[in-house]
């Protein structure tokens, strides 16, 4: 074995070392060595067979492969801050019942990260399925071209919601971008919102999955955007002031989208209706009950069996920890920090009344 081969090996086995099971919904893992963005990134990646060819060159993992099926996501996030003034970023990721993963990252050249991943996405296996136990465990290793949502040392959060209408393809001649990768790539280049959006600009967007897709970004200065895609051309929507918040679900906020299949317009205005009323400043805990109120099951009942709120995450920004619950499982919660990979500290759900 070449001494390549033999660091590549090294670093699969390290990592799936650390792989740790938290509850029935929720497992952990702080990823050992390089997945070679830089090199991904100089190379453009228009589609997710790239990315499949992608890990298994370069992760070498033969079996690393991401599921590039259709299925209904729906998605809410807003952006606040805590009666302590700490910036938060709340998010419900919605889709097919799943596991999912909280995995650490440590690039050489890049910020450190925290993310969420997509159990189905990666093909880890069903949702009753011990990861230790599958077949193909080394599909595990393209968890960080897999991420939804994150955070990083930085304090600069992203998540990436849908909106039912034509998937963009950008084609100005730039290097091509496809969405996870766009999530990783601002999470390990960008400190603040400002160079996020600057990454962004320059590439071409290529969305997956049938779809459209829109993105809210926060820092920790306060600050929040909006990336929307309309006809191919990347709109930016500026928070107006740091006193105040952003929101977004289901439907395009930029004039022209196409809204005829828009959902989530009642999610959007609740949210609004909470923070509004409490001046846009929120205790975290309060936070997770906005989103668990916003749920599909409240929202959605005709669709449960196609889609829940696979997890719900509150990321302080100040902090650069998340507060979590996956499954639409409120009643066990955890915070997770950046900081300290591989730990899941458990939070006693607050009695109501």
């Amino acid at each position: 074995m070449g001494k390549k081969n033999a660091a590549a090996e090294k670093m699969k086995k390290e990592t799936l070392e650390t792989l740790k099971q938290v509850d029935d919904n929720i497992w952990m893992m702080e990823y050992k060595g390089s997945y070679e963005l830089d090199k991904l990134l100089e190379k453009g990646v228009a589609g997710m067979a790239g990315v499949i060819r992608f890990i298994q060159k370069n992760v070498r993992s033969a079996r690393a492969v991401l599921n590039p099926v259709g299925g209904n996501f729906a998605c809410s996030s807003f952006n606040t801050r805590t009666p302590e003034n700490d910036v938060i970023f709340g998010r419900n990721f919605d889709y097919k019942d799943s596991l999912c993963m909280v995995v650490w990252t440590s690039p050489e050249k890049g910020y450190r990260s925290m993310t969420v991943t997509l159990g189905t996405f990666l093909l880890y296996g069903k949702k009753w399925q011990n990861l230790k136990n599958i077949k193909k465990p080394l599909r595990i290793m393209g968890a960080p071209y897999g991420c939804m949502d994150g955070i990083n040392e930085k304090g600069l959060a992203i998540a990436i919601l849908e909106i039912k209408a034509k998937p963009t393809c950008q084609k100005t001649g730039k290097k091509p971008i496809i969405n996870p990768v766009a999530v990783r790539a601002v999470l390990d280049k960008c400190a603040t919102v400002d160079e996020a959006l600057e990454l962004l600009a320059s590439y071409d967007m290529r969305d997956m999955i049938f779809a459209n897709y829109h993105y809210q970004i926060a820092d920790a200065e306060g600050n929040s955007a909006i990336v929307e895609y309309v006809n191919n051309e990347m709109h930016i929507i500026r928070q107006t002031t740091k006193g105040e918040n952003q929101k977004l679900t289901n439907f395009y906020l930029t004039e022209g989208g196409d809204n005829r299949k828009e959902m989530g317009r009642d999610r959007y205005h609740n949210i609004e209706e909470k923070l509004c009323a409490c001046n846009y400043h929120i205790t975290e805990q309060d936070a997770m009950k906005l989103l668990e109120n916003n749920t599909l099951y409240y929202h959605h009942k005709w669709m449960p069996h196609m889609v829940i709120t696979v997890w719900s995450s509150v990321y302080n920004c100040t902090n650069k920890t998340m507060l979590m619950c996956s499954g639409m499982d409120y009643a066990h919660q955890y915070r997770f920090s950046l900081d300290h990979p591989g730990e899941a500290e458990r939070i006693e759900k607050q009695k109501e009344g």
